[in-house]
């Protein structure tokens, strides 16, 4: 899942140039707009702070795993109707 908010924030900056501004590699970056990778949090703060758009939109994936949440609630649902 790409990051569109973050993608949106590079403008029309390279992700190299990116990179050297938040002092990691190209690939890095290039790993945190495809979504494979998130960054630490001093670095997400960073970014909210510099970009204006908070780090819950900048990285929404990573706040709102709804895939695990609706898993997790599906199997304690079904854990719960085996022992009835």
């Amino acid at each position: 899942m790409k990051r569109t908010k973050l993608i949106e924030f590079r403008g029309g900056r390279t992700q190299l140039e990116m990179s050297k501004i938040y002092s990691v590699t190209q690939q890095t970056w290039s790993l945190w707009e495809l979504g494979i990778t998130t960054p630490l949090p001093h670095i997400m703060k960073r970014l909210q702070d510099d970009s204006g758009i908070s780090m819950e939109e900048l990285f929404f994936d990573a706040f709102n795993n709804q895939k695990s949440y609706n898993n997790s609630t599906t199997q304690t649902e079904d854990r719960n109707e085996a022992g009835r």
